[in-house]
């Protein structure tokens, strides 16, 4: 049995360390990522089983590009926006 991979992306630091305390509690192995573009480079290079973004952050680019990006390379992941 594989354990789940969740990349978690949110520009709060707080929030991020949160989840991903919460989730590696409870056996998921968590990546996370402050902004899009270091998001994406996670996605583009990782495999993921879940994506859970926050919706907006303050630099270019957004919890929709995140999903778009995820879809196209990882189609089976589910994505959850926050």
């Amino acid at each position: 049995m594989t354990i789940p991979r969740v990349l978690v992306v949110d520009d709060d630091e707080a929030v991020r360390n949160m989840v991903q305390e919460g989730l590696r509690r409870d056996g998921f192995e968590v990546v996370t990522a402050a902004n899009v573009s270091d998001a994406l480079r996670h996605i583009a290079t990782q495999k993921f089983d879940v994506l859970l973004s926050d919706l907006h952050m303050p630099l270019p680019g957004d919890g929709f590009t995140l999903v778009s990006a995820m879809r196209h390379t990882h189609p089976q992941a589910l994505t959850i926006v926050l």
